[in-house]
């Protein structure tokens, strides 16, 4: 049976109580003065006791754990609050030391701290700053995030709170460690590999490309005949002859090319970014019209142009036909702009193309 201690003083403030007392009609036992009332519910007790080998007097609850109230408050659950005991974290340092953790780790970690009284504790952050993307499940008491790519630590405070709001703070430790990516020799081809943040880049020193320089360049179409790579936004032309239309020039595509109707119409492909160009495909469609020869013309920015040269330097030609043909360039160009210029053609200039090459990546 749990018993609350009431001291000798008390029990004489109680007698002075009992001296004005009186009964209440609704069965509640009330001792009444000014501005105190002590009161047993209905369905409890409270036996006030005093015994000669402690001399001291006792309020006993009811058999099913019934309230002593003293006005609006619960004395028993005062009591019970001021013999509670604020939670424990397990054993730590003065700073406790999560851990360190490499870059780009998932991390999934419980918060130790138990209630002696055997009750669910909440957890809050009340100083210092979490790893960015990372949270406190106030809850569960679970720290979870993915381990930012730098080398760093933090250190922060975290609350552990019990239903009576006593707390115990604890404050921690946590190291990170920018992860090397380069470390699994990533870049293929003799690729020179880069670490950044998040990743890694390949600078390709070969002609071959891609984000690990996995393939040859001229052999790596850039997507002309692909309209969910070249949409047909980025196929414009100069002087378009009918229905021929810029969007029709796709290398391999069913149906008619783009034509032209003179020397002066050209058809332009935008990359939509800069890549580097090692060869050109053509393709004609028709034997009553195609072109027979043509040059090409490239730009970063979309405004100057320059021509593709030969070796010696003179603007280099390329053949065509009815057929498809297939040319490597004399030396690669760096292009997100490519013009295709017919110089000579049958009846009007008409084809298709396609490009190879590998996008260029700027460390």
């Amino acid at each position: 049976m749990n018993r609350i201690r009431i001291s000798r003083r008390m029990f004489a403030f109680v007698l002075l109580l009992l001296a004005s007392s009186s009964a209440a009609d609704d069965g509640v036992f009330d001792i009444k003065y000014p501005n105190v009332v002590i009161a047993a519910q209905g369905d409890g007790n409270v036996s006030l006791q005093s015994g000669p080998a402690t001399k001291d007097l006792y309020i006993l609850p009811g058999p099913n754990g019934g309230s002593v109230y003293m006005e609006d408050t619960d004395l028993l659950h005062i009591i019970k609050i001021a013999e509670s005991l604020p939670p424990v974290w397990s054993p730590h340092a003065h700073v406790a030391f999560f851990g360190t953790f490499k870059g780009e780790e998932k991390v999934d970690l419980k918060l130790e701290a138990e209630d002696p009284e055997g009750r669910a504790l909440k957890f809050a952050l009340v100083a210092g700053d979490l790893p960015p993307g990372f949270k406190l499940n106030g809850t569960t008491g679970h720290v979870t995030g993915v381990v930012p790519d730098v080398t760093t630590s933090y250190k922060f405070t975290i609350r552990a709170i019990d239903v009576h709001n006593k707390y115990a703070d604890a404050v921690f430790k946590m190291e990170t460690l920018e992860f090397d990516h380069c470390a699994s020799n990533p870049c293929l081809h003799n690729g020179e590999c880069t670490d950044r943040t998040g990743g890694f880049f390949c600078n390709c020193t070969t002609t071959y490309g891609g984000a690990k320089c996995e393939y040859a360049c001229s052999n790596n179409a850039v997507g002309i005949r692909s309209r969910s790579i070249i949409p047909d936004a980025q196929l414009s032309a100069y002087q378009t002859y009918s229905s021929y239309l810029a969007s029709n020039g796709r290398y391999s595509a069913s149906g008619y090319g783009w034509c032209g109707v003179n020397t002066d119409s050209w058809l332009q492909v935008d990359l939509g970014n800069i890549t580097r160009i090692y060869r050109v495909s053509q393709q004609g469609y028709s034997s009553s019209q195609y072109t027979l020869a043509y040059t090409i013309s490239y730009s970063i920015d979309g405004n100057t142009f320059q021509k593709v040269n030969d070796t010696n330097g003179n603007e280099h030609t390329f053949s065509a036909s009815t057929s498809t043909r297939s040319y490597s360039l004399p030396t690669p160009v760096d292009a997100r702009f490519v013009r295709f210029h017919p110089t000579s053609f049958r009846s009007r200039p008409c084809f298709k193309v396609e490009l190879y090459g590998c996008h260029v990546y700027e460390i």
